[in-house]
């Protein structure tokens, strides 16, 4: 067979690896057994290719590619390899060279359009996808050279199964982006002005989406492993990351023991570097949430930031998906981030949102766009709202569906939300209950006959209500926010 050769075996129980080690030359047959497809990380298939001359160079067109897509906010080591099948080898490595000549063609088409501009969001976008072009282009150059060279380099990634049935979704959606660009270019050669900006915008957008879409067929029809930046190593305290608990059944399960797990939720694995790239820098832990603690330039005024990641996978070339919760200089917002252009309706500068929180039938809404492009939020009153309709919540869903119809979905597990709900609701002063009028009207009084004067009791929480309220908090030792929170309600003796 094409691949054979020394075939070895290893095995460590520690759960580090479980592999098959597989080298190109000789005779023989892959490593393929029954019991080893299990794939990941842990158990994993590897496969040593030959002569990936381009090693370096794609080191180095990864941590750029990922530098301009913003995948992650610090650069961290690189760990890859180049896998795949050693059956789907045999059977698509001939389509191979027809693939490179077409991503060939459109690098030339993408440094013709940077060349027209001399900055800006076009450029940005086009150069952007250069560099998912030209990482697409050596990982095919590679495959192709290993098949037709001797020599052995070692680069060790988990393999990666072809997928014929997601390889001819991809090429649906591709032709769909292809249409989508069709329809943008005709716009905008029909039009001028800002009519043409926005089009040619739009089409540059769709042509990036093309680009990375072409990498997921690239990985679906072929196998080819994309490379993903790797989590740092972790820290000598932290190498026992995980401990078999015994649950209600009597089953074995697995609960993180990292430094930085939140003991309330250990069912969740804080092995994400996510969460251990936050502890380093001072984050709370909270279920899903790292809160981030801070005060503001401008005016020292509290601020927090709540992210969840429980949606976030650290092998997705297509960057964080995250939702955010936030008080920044007394203005509260909840942020939908998705790490893509995103194309909004301009007349309004909105997307369509469709909600579902747990259960409950699904909704539908609109939320303001980002000026980053790349996700949707709301803001003051109505993030507010929201907070306060999802705080009991475990699970939330958002569709947003982009002016092109494009969808992207997303489910959020909320373990944890209350506790960073309460902190942002607190640096922003307002409170997560939703209360009436009367129900102010009553705090009103409290206050007043506890000697905290409020003024004629109205059910307004106004500037008096808000000074009383924090002169009362400050009294009793807990934080003086000036809103009717839970804890400040406890204390006024409302049971919560």
């Amino acid at each position: 067979g094409l691949v054979g050769g020394m075939v070895q075996r290893t095995r460590m129980r520690s759960g580090v690896e479980d592999r098959c080690r597989v080298r190109f030359g000789g005779g023989g047959r892959g490593c393929l057994g029954a019991g080893d497809d299990r794939g990941g990380l842990d158990g994993g298939k590897v496969v040593n290719y030959s002569d990936l001359h381009n090693f370096s160079e794609i080191t180095s067109l990864i941590a750029k590619w990922s530098f301009n897509m913003r995948i992650l906010q610090k650069s961290l080591p690189v760990a890859f390899a180049f896998c795949f099948s050693t059956l789907a080898i045999a059977q698509t490595n001939e389509a191979l060279p027809a693939e490179l000549a077409a991503i060939d063609q459109q690098i030339a088409d993408v440094q013709s359009k940077i060349a027209m501009y001399d900055g800006g969001l076009i450029k940005g976008l086009a150069e952007a996808r250069l560099e998912a072009l030209l990482l697409s282009k050596t990982l095919i150059e590679n495959r192709i050279s290993a098949t037709e060279n001797g020599a052995t380099v070692e680069v060790i990634i988990s393999a990666v199964q072809p997928d014929e049935a997601r390889a001819q979704q991809l090429l649906g959606e591709m032709a769909s982006a292809q249409q989508r660009i069709d329809e943008a270019e005709k716009e905008a050669a029909q039009g001028g002005g800002l009519v043409q900006a926005l089009a040619l915008s739009r089409a540059e957008t769709e042509k990036l989406t093309l680009a990375q879409l072409q990498m997921g067929y690239l990985q679906a029809k072929y196998g080819i492993a994309i490379p993903a930046v790797a989590a740092p190593a972790p820290q000598p305290a932290a190498t026992d990351t995980t401990a078999p608990t015994a649950s209600a059944d009597g089953a074995a399960s697995t609960v993180s023991t990292v430094a930085w797990a939140d003991p309330k939720h250990l069912e969740i694995d804080y092995n994400n570097p996510a969460f251990e790239q936050a502890h380093n820098e001072g984050d709370r832990i909270a279920g899903w949430w790292a809160i981030k603690t801070e005060r503001a330039a401008v005016d020292d005024s509290l601020q927090i930031t709540a992210v969840n990641y429980s949606a976030y996978d650290p092998s997705d070339y297509m960057g964080m998906t995250g939702l955010i919760a936030r008080c920044v200089e007394g203005e509260t917002a909840l942020i939908f981030v998705q790490d893509d252009f995103l194309i909004a309706d301009y007349r309004r500068n909105t997307f369509d949102i469709t909600l579902r929180v747990d259960e409950t039938p699904a909704q539908q809404t609109r939320w303001n766009s980002l000026t980053s492009n790349k996700g949707a939020g709301l803001f003051g009153g109505d993030a507010e709202n929201f907070i306060r309709n999802i705080y009991d919540a475990k699970s939330l869903f958002i569709r947003l569906t982009e002016d092109n119809g494009q969808d992207h979905d997303v489910t959020f597990e909320l373990a944890g939300s209350q506790e960073a709900f309460e902190d942002v609701a607190g640096a922003c002063g307002w409170t997560t209950l939703s209360l009436t009028k009367d129900d102010y009207r009553a705090i009103q009084t409290l206050l007043n006959a506890g000697g905290f004067d409020t003024g004629t009791p109205d059910g307004q929480w106004g500037a008096g209500s808000k000074e009383a309220m924090r002169a009362f908090q400050t009294s009793v030792g807990i934080p003086a926010t000036g809103a009717p929170d839970r804890a400040t309600l406890q204390q006024l003796g409302f049971g919560g």
